[in-house]
């Protein structure tokens, strides 16, 4: 449980994944005030600094009683702003299987950065702390998550059908095994 509480930190260019913390709210606000962003999320807009706060503190932070991480924010490291965030938010004990979720303040779309910091969870996930497969989903019309997805060499193994804003919505599945992973990087 101790190591959840303060994951390792990794630069890249000049950002920085960390341990989110309550600081970052208001940051968060900025992004996830926008519907683009949020559009293919299955969250709602946030309107208010209190509903970020409220996020943090009932969203993340519990996952550590649930042997997860609880979060890394994505930090612009030359504006000193978290511009987004990247966790694992589902485990599977029996498959010892955790599922990615991610989100980006507009303004860094279409820059490497949401791939690159993928690749370095998808690091974190096998190699610090030890699961032996990965998924990740997203709507099936996000079509730019499906890019930065594949990029980290996912593989499409299923469909999923789920409900968010009254409206049904098809989800994409993708799972990279720990074998898939090492094989791919002695290549």
């Amino acid at each position: 449980m101790k190591k959840y509480l303060k994951m390792p930190k990794i630069n890249f260019d000049h950002y920085q994944l960390r341990t989110l913390e309550l600081k970052d709210a208001k940051d968060m606000l900025l992004y996830a005030s926008d519907p683009l962003v949020t559009k293919y999320l299955t969250w709602d807009n946030f309107y208010t600094l209190k509903e970020a706060e409220w996020s943090i503190k009932n969203v993340f932070f519990p996952r550590v009683k649930r042997g997860l991480p609880i979060g890394y924010a994505i930090i612009d490291l030359t504006k000193d702003l978290m511009i987004g965030t990247i966790d694992f938010h589902q485990y599977d004990e029996v498959r010892n299987e955790a599922e990615i979720g991610f989100v980006l303040n507009q303004s860094y779309w279409h820059k490497g950065i949401m791939t690159k910091a993928l690749a370095k969870l998808i690091e974190v996930g096998f190699d610090y702390l030890g699961y032996d497969s990965i998924i990740i989903k997203h709507m099936v019309e996000n079509t730019a998550s499906a890019k930065v997805i594949l990029r980290n060499n996912f593989i499409f193994f299923d469909y999923e059908t789920t409900i968010h804003k009254n409206k049904e919505y098809r989800l994409k599945q993708y799972r990279l095994t720990k074998e898939q992973y090492h094989d791919i990087k002695k290549s």
